[in-house]
């Protein structure tokens, strides 16, 4: 399935890519998860930074450290 840890990396990139870009998801109106995150990200509503922020510094640092 994967020739090297290099490899499942790749694949996994590209699959999770897809999971979130591409693919509609039923659960949520056939729309992609990144376009519902968009959507949630302009909706001003009554619990403001609900979403997990991605782009912290710590948050990327917990992910690396996550055994594959």
């Amino acid at each position: 399935m994967f020739d090297s840890l290099d490899d499942a990396r790749r694949k996994l990139a590209i699959w999770r890519s897809d999971c979130k870009n591409v693919r509609p998801h039923s659960s949520f109106g056939n729309e992609t998860p990144a376009n519902v995150r968009r959507a949630l990200e302009q909706f001003e509503g009554s619990a403001p930074d609900a979403l997990a922020q991605t782009d912290d510094e710590e948050y990327e640092t917990q992910i690396r450290k996550l055994p594959l």
